[in-house]
């Protein structure tokens, strides 16, 4: 069995027990996939991948170069069951098994801005692309998301948000005053609405840029009375998980059989 997580910047796959580190950006994935098969014969492989996926068809990825793949392709070739999963879905999954909590909220704040949301324990998908909280409508921006978009609020409140308001004020990421505000204020807003649309015991904050910047987590609970109504009493958390959509990969290897 093999678990892949294939992110905006990076991709990790394990072996067992071995986690390989390669950049997405380098990478053929049909090709990448392929190879694996061919070099270890599993049985079952569970990715988790940084875009919008549905029956194991990936139909689009703002933060990768990746567009429309099947890879019910290489099942059918090589006759290996492929368990396809939106990479903060499995983050999720993974941050309720370690928080041991049956309603929580992945937000995720990294190259792109996502959400991934577990009520009564199962991973809530909609009609396959739920939780896409970081293509909601903010506020005009002068840089334009690959989703089409000029007002997402992942140009704000992501890494990616960060590179290109600081090249705009001329300085240097969070170090930045205006910045700084403009993001906190960006991930306020995610926050509130994570916390009024799904009401969660839990909401943990992860990715690069809060891993990086753990004094996030301060601000926002400095803040929160601002954007959380007061019947909202579900605590915030930061990721404990290294790997926590990689780990989620692996989970869907024992529970989707």
């Amino acid at each position: 069995m093999i678990a892949i997580d294939i992110g905006g910047t990076y991709t990790r796959y394990k072996i067992g027990g071995e986690v390989f580190v390669l950049k997405t950006k380098e990478i053929n994935l049909l090709k990448f996939l392929e190879n694996l098969i061919k070099k270890y014969s599993p049985k079952k492989i569970a990715i988790s991948f940084a875009g919008q996926v549905k029956d194991n068809v990936i139909y689009s990825s703002p933060n990768t170069k990746f567009e429309k793949i099947d890879l019910k392709i290489l099942e059918e070739k090589y006759y290996v069951k492929i368990i396809l999963e939106n990479d903060l879905n499995c983050a999720a999954l993974a941050e309720s098994r370690h928080f041991k909590a049956k309603n929580l909220v992945a937000l995720y704040s990294g190259t792109g801005l996502g959400a991934g949301i577990i009520d009564n324990s199962k991973i809530v998908k909609g009609r396959g692309f739920a939780g896409e909280i970081g293509h909601i409508p903010y506020k005009p921006t002068p840089f334009k998301c690959k989703c089409g978009k000029n007002n997402c609020l992942e140009l704000i409140a992501s890494g990616s948000g960060i590179e290109k308001m600081a090249e705009i004020y001329g300085c240097k990421g969070l170090e930045c005053p205006k910045v700084k505000e403009e993001y906190i204020k960006g991930l306020m807003h995610a926050v509130g609405i994570c916390f009024s649309l799904f009401d969660p015991e839990i909401l943990v904050l992860g990715g690069g840029v809060i891993v990086n910047n753990t004094w996030i987590l301060n601000e926002i609970k400095n803040k929160k009375n601002q954007y959380i109504p007061n019947f909202n009493t579900g605590k915030i958390e930061i990721t404990n998980l290294k790997d926590a959509s990689l780990t989620g990969a692996e989970l869907l290897l024992k529970e989707r059989g």
